[in-house]
């Protein structure tokens, strides 16, 4: 495995779901025309936190654990824990369920109770999918689960806009989220069996496992339940105390999908891509004077180049995302989204996603590299910050209603980043990656005037609401923008600039597919 197979693959993952996202985008924009803010908000809240509560407890700790290097005789063990994993998932689902429908305050809605039901039984039946995906990985067809999850979201979402001409209520979104599951696994499994070799197996007899990999679960289990604590806490206080209502709720959840194409496209999967290089190219739990010297000054640059990129990315996010929300939001959801909160959340949401990046990368290699000790460690730390976290987000919350969510995530992201920045440092023995990530003064003049020029173009043309006005102030953005990419570029040194081309999907090919 090299880096250049890894960007090749992240980079195409990206694009991939860009395009996607981008036709989601157009697709949810349509979408929230046809329902009240009030079905956005439940089912983009409510309903979506008790998938993903149900689910990152195992996809997210299975993976952590498998992506590793293992030996043909730890297979077995490995695919063991897996399918032992979705009946504990099924107990847990079921739980959830109960706790959302008789425990915690239910809206006005028809169908609500399926909706739990059903969203709960998809988080679980994903979990078949995870054999075939750890299969794919180790054999290196990162290509696997683009597939899997433009097939199912083309899937869901065709499903979900037809049926809410019928019915503005729960239900569309019930057979979109019924039909996205059956699609994710169907796929997974389809690929899997053209893909394996004779002697390759994801069935045994007996289902047994070793200590070493129950206590590795168990550790990265309580990691990744404190890490969703931090990840969706702001959703977990609207859900138990119901600090905004659900149509707020609406507002919020449409903002935050908005700004997360971002998030959760392009740093999500190159997050993802990443973490396959670096627990492969440096073993778990060895320490960093005993791997090897290439291995690991090739996993430096690596670092501190995406560290680089997503820092300045952000910057770019945060500096046009002030003068352009309203604009956006306008287009995106018409006058009654541009006049309501919304500008205001994704004023705030474009800085959160300059911290989302640059804690992305940096946890990714953190969770790649860490021994078990480590990870107790880590885990311990977790648990005052999600305390702390819950309780900033309570009280920001009611001080400043939906932005309240985004300073306290904002909050968490810098501590997170602290921390991992620390361990970087500590595993190199050198801050060399921190100072590689950091922007030149030059680079920060350019963002500085260029921001200075969109933000009175804002004031004076955006502010009119006429549609010459807009075109005017958007032509403004593009090439000013366009003068900041290539100022950025010249000011590049040489291994970032390699860095960049390394990311073009077209000039590598997938190594075994």
């Amino acid at each position: 495995m090299d880096a250049a197979n890894v960007a090749s693959a992240a980079t195409s993952k990206a694009i991939v779901q860009v395009i996607f996202k981008f036709l989601s985008f157009i697709a949810n924009g349509y979408l929230i025309r046809l329902v009240s803010n009030e079905v956005l908000g439940v089912v983009f809240i409510r309903l979506t936190l008790l998938y993903a509560t149900t689910q990152i407890l195992s996809r997210e700790t299975l993976r952590k654990v498998s992506l590793a290097k293992h030996s043909s005789e730890q297979w077995p063990h490995l695919v063991s824990l897996i399918w032992v994993c979705v009946p504990c998932s099924a107990i847990l689902g079921l739980l959830l369920s109960l706790v959302w429908i008789f425990v915690l305050e239910v809206p006005a809605l028809p169908y609500y109770s399926l909706g739990c039901l059903v969203f709960s039984f998809c988080a679980v039946f994903e979990l078949l999918a995870e054999p075939p995906h750890v299969y794919l990985m180790h054999r290196h067809f990162y290509k696997a689960p683009i597939l899997a999850e433009v097939t199912a979201n083309l899937s869901q979402t065709a499903v979900t806009l037809f049926l809410a001409h019928f019915s503005s209520s729960l239900l569309p979104f019930v057979a979109g989220s019924l039909l996205y599951s059956l699609m994710f696994v169907l796929v997974y499994w389809v690929r899997y069996w053209l893909v394996r070799r004779e002697e390759d197996r994801l069935f045994y007899r007996e289902l047994r496992t070793t200590p070493e990999y129950l206590s590795l679960t168990v550790s990265f289990l309580k990691q990744t339940a404190l890490k969703q604590i931090l990840t969706m806490g702001e959703d977990y206080v609207m859900t138990f105390f119901s600090v905004i209502t659900f149509a707020q709720q609406g507002v919020f959840s449409t903002v935050t999908r908005l700004a997360a194409i971002v998030t959760r496209v392009a740093f999500k999967h190159i997050e993802d891509s990443y973490y396959v290089f670096f627990a492969q190219m440096l073993r778990r739990g060895l320490p960093p004077d005993q791997q090897g010297r290439d291995a690991k000054s090739t996993c430096q640059e690596t670092l501190g180049n995406l560290l680089r990129f997503n820092f300045l990315f952000g910057l770019l996010a945060t500096v046009y995302g002030i003068s352009y929300s309203r604009l956006a939001l306008l287009m995106y959801g018409g006058r009654s989204l541009a006049n309501s909160d919304g500008p205001m959340l994704l004023q705030w949401h474009c800085p959160y996603i300059m911290f989302c990046g640059i804690n992305g990368v940096s946890e990714c290699f953190y969770f790649a590299t860490m021994s078990q000790p480590e990870v107790e460690r880590y885990n311990l730390k977790l648990l005052p910050f999600s305390i702390t976290f819950l309780l900033l987000s309570l009280l920001l919350s009611y001080l400043f209603g939906g932005v309240g969510f985004i300073l306290a995530n904002i909050g968490n992201m810098a501590l997170r980043i602290f921390f991992s920045m620390r361990y970087i440092a500590q595993y190199f023995n050198s801050t060399s990656v921190l100072r590689r990530s950091l922007p030149n003064i030059p680079q920060l003049m350019v963002l500085a005037v260029c921001g200075f020029t969109t933000l009175l173009s804002k004031m004076v043309l955006g502010s009119t609401d006429s549609l010459l006005g807009n075109i005017f102030h958007l032509m403004i953005g593009a090439l000013s923008f366009l003068l900041v990419l290539l100022m950025q570029w010249e000011c590049e040194d040489a291994s970032f600039k390699n860095f960049i081309k390394s990311l073009n999907p077209l000039k590598f090919k997938q190594h075994s597919e």
